[in-house]
């Protein structure tokens, strides 16, 4: 009998049956289904297009019914390990969802700060229902209070906002929760000023420190798309803002309103910037406004630089320019 294996035999016999193989091939397969009656009935069956029927004798019955229980039991091993996996993902999915959470921004909760000395009683409520705050931690550091809150989806675990009261060392000179300055020297300080504050700088040449005031300001949602001219070859240094949309008379007087607030509060937050100018046009006819520091201090009652320097001046500078 030949010396290569059924298995050998039985993989190359498909390309025998097709043609496909050389002479010494067809030679060796030849001599072995010569000799070997299991590998000839399987040559028999596959020349015959699979039409003949195949019976196994014993020991092929044993194998096969082997074959089926181990491939059931390797599929039940599969699907109970896929199982397995779906459920550890649904699982990590939930506590980190409804457990363990994120970090928030400032204005994703409305607090309610309420500061004596060196005493603080706050809540925070989320400002979606869908959300509800997990964590809360408090640090103090030279009389500021930073509360950083953390929160999950609503639902079995935690609901609602929170309550803390918290005893500093020293007087509460200020209280921060996430990146929003919420309560300062004795006053509430509204989002907008807490977010104006934050952009502050020192240079108008800076046009990318611009850009992110007059983005919280939202100037372009009041007098839509516009381009920046900065002055800044000598003092006095100015920005000049050309407005592409027309005005109509009827909105006249309440833009022009807006334009010199928006100067006021741009003055106030960028150190260096003396003046700001408009160029617009009314019906078709073009203006030129322009307001200075000169100006801003008048409107505000002090120096309008002192703005830039406390966010408690900036709110009252915001809330008297009727922009909240």
């Amino acid at each position: 009998m030949s010396k290569i294996p059924c298995e050998m035999i039985q993989d190359l016999m498909p390309s025998y049956v097709d043609g496909l193989t050389n002479e010494v091939t067809d030679k060796f397969i030849a001599e072995h289904v010569e000799e070997c009656e299991k590998c000839r009935k399987t040559l028999e069956m596959m020349r015959a297009g699979g039409d003949k029927e195949f019976t196994p004798d014993e020991d092929e019955k044993q194998e096969i019914d082997f074959l089926k229980k181990n491939k059931k039991r390797n599929l039940t091993i599969f699907l109970a390990s896929i199982g397995a996996a779906l459920l550890i993902v649904a699982l990590v999915i939930f506590v980190r969802l409804y457990v363990v959470g994120q970090k928030i921004y400032g204005d994703w909760v409305l607090c309610d700060a309420k500061v004596e000395g060196n005493y603080l009683e706050i809540k925070g409520t989320p400002v979606e229902d869908v959300h509800a705050i997990s964590k809360v931690d408090i640090i103090e550091k030279d009389g500021v209070i930073t509360i950083t809150t953390t929160a999950v989806l609503s639902g079995p675990v935690y609901r609602g906002g929170f309550n803390e009261q918290y005893t500093a060392q020293n007087e509460i000179t200020r209280v921060i929760v996430n990146d929003r300055i919420i309560w300062d020297s004795g006053k509430d300080i509204s989002q907008l000023a807490s977010s104006v504050y934050e952009t502050r700088h020192e240079y108008i040449g800076d046009m990318s420190a611009n850009g992110s005031t007059a983005q919280v300001l939202n100037i372009q949602s009041d007098f839509g798309d516009y381009t920046n001219e900065l002055k800044t070859d000598s003092e006095p240094y100015g920005w000049k803002l050309v407005l592409s949309e027309d005005i109509s008379e009827e909105d006249r007087t309440l833009k022009e309103n807006d334009m010199e607030s928006y100067a006021y509060i741009m003055i106030a937050v960028i150190d260096n910037l003396d003046n700001v100018t408009y160029d617009y046009t009314v019906n078709g006819v073009s203006k030129t406004k322009t307001v200075d520091k000169a100006m801003a201090t008048e409107f505000f009652g002090q120096d309008i630089k002192d703005c830039g320097k406390s966010v408690r001046l900036l709110d009252e500078l915001i809330d008297k320019t009727g922009l909240q």
